[in-house]
């Protein structure tokens, strides 16, 4: 009797489960895609420099989190960010993260810009480093945006010390969707994202990561740049937080900030949106 007590709840959850919908697109697409033909973010290569810079930031900390746990890695880190999109000039587009017992620095080369196919760029990172006395070493990025600025890709490579005190090589691959937005009650602009990304090892997807960023320029105001992560696919929720401010225009962006890593869950509100 208890065993078919048992089948029946099972079978009462299956079917829960089959009639469970799916998550909704977000909003922007409720009428259909947004056109990359009518939707133009205009980011200038400052900016797409800087937003590919974080990503590369976002995946070391990935890769530290990897190598240990998010618990483990949790903590606030310092952030400096300049880039003035200055094709084959890493040395004006760069990211710098310190953190207790270690920092680590990436680059960016830009590639020129083509008005029908986008830009390219490779983020790589100078010297050793690592985050919280973990090593980081050989991160290695290549970034696509299309001419409109509404998508970036980036496949990565980059290399942690593990468990076993042995280099393990590890791969991001990430997408990102970004949208030019007005706030309907202040008129402010703002330029949001969002996308996934995955961790491989071996070749085999091991971990996978929700991403979603909203920036304001400094067009009259303070610039302001939110890029969070959740981690959908692993072994504990765990999050990763860039948050820094002051220049952001068609000149350069300039901006200090922090990294922060979590144990919050998905669900958890991002108050850092609030701006």
């Amino acid at each position: 009797m208890n065993n078919k007590i048992l089948a029946t709840a099972l079978l009462a959850g299956f079917t829960a489960i089959a009639k469970a919908d799916p998550l909704p697109p977000p909003d922007i697409y409720n009428q259909g895609p947004a056109s990359p033909l009518v939707s133009s973010t205009d980011i200038s290569a400052a900016e797409r420099s800087a937003y590919a810079l974080l990503e590369g930031v976002m995946q070391m900390a990935e890769a530290r989190i990897a190598a240990t746990n998010c618990s483990l890695s949790s903590g606030t880190y310092e952030v400096l960010l300049f880039s003035d999109g200055s094709v084959n000039d890493p040395d004006y587009n760069f990211v710098v993260v310190d953190s207790p017992g270690s920092s680590f620095k990436l680059t960016a080369t830009l590639k020129p810009w083509d008005s029908f196919w986008g830009q390219t760029m490779i983020i790589n990172q100078q010297g050793s480093g690592g985050l919280m006395n973990v090593p980081l070493s050989n991160y290695y990025a290549q970034v696509a945006y299309n001419a409109q600025g509404t998508v970036m890709e980036m496949d990565s490579n980059f290399n942690v010390i593990g468990n076993s005190g042995r280099f393990n090589a590890l791969k991001g691959k990430v997408i990102k969707d970004f949208n030019l937005v007005t706030d309907n009650l202040t008129g402010i602009p703002y330029i949001v994202d969002w996308g996934a990304q995955s961790i491989s090892k071996l070749g085999n997807p091991v971990q996978q990561y929700w991403q979603r960023s909203k920036v304001m320029r400094d067009d009259g105001f303070a610039g302001r740049t939110v890029f969070v992560k959740d981690r959908t696919t692993g072994p504990t929720s765990c999050r990763i937080l860039i948050d820094t401010h002051d220049y952001n225009n068609q000149d350069f962006f300039y901006q200090t900030g922090t990294l922060v890593i979590s144990t919050s869950t998905p669900g958890s509100p991002v108050n850092q949106f609030d701006f």
